[in-house]
């Protein structure tokens, strides 16, 4: 007994339907069965080592006046520091280090409007009676700490620091 081949319509649904179903299914399986891509684990830079810094530009920020004749602005400047995508960053020294500095901050560039952004919005919940202290200072900085981690990733960002904090 001969089966009749369909023809037009028929024949893209009687065929095509079941091959790209399991098609798709394999892609699925392929995907679900290779594991979680994890990047390879560079350490935290050991004493007198450091990660690229990224630099942000300073920022004048309207302060929050929750202190009455308090400081009305602050001027600050952020520097982050950032993991390297390999151990071996830790050893270089001048152009070297230089030249893999800027290859390595290349890759986020998209994301400094944003680190601004956060800066900008973390420090003007804050009054100056609390940027005026150690402890408000440290505060501050864990906040940014925080920010900078949820927008570049938790492994991305080492620390942040202050380049310049004037308040006026």
């Amino acid at each position: 007994m001969k089966l009749p081949i369909p023809k037009g319509r028929r024949a893209i649904l009687v065929l095509g339907l079941p091959l790209g179903l399991a098609a798709a299914g394999a892609l699925v399986f392929t995907q679900m069965s290779a594991g979680p891509k994890t990047p390879p684990v560079v350490s935290d830079p050991s004493q007198g080592q450091f990660g690229p810094m990224l630099a942000l530009d300073d920022k004048v920020i309207n302060l929050s006046q929750t202190t009455p004749g308090g400081y009305k602005y602050a001027k600050i400047g952020v520097t982050i520091e950032l993991r390297p995508t390999a151990s071996s960053f830790y050893g270089l020294h001048g152009t070297e280090r230089t030249k893999q500095e800027t290859t390595e901050l290349a890759a986020y560039t998209d994301a400094v409007p944003l680190l601004i952004d956060a800066v900008g919005t973390t420090v003007a919940s804050h009054d100056s009676s609390t940027l005026t202290t150690a402890a408000g200072r440290s505060a501050l900085k864990a906040e940014l700490l925080v920010s900078a981690r949820k927008i570049l990733g938790d492994t991305d960002v080492i620390d942040v620091f202050f380049t310049d904090l004037v308040m006026q």
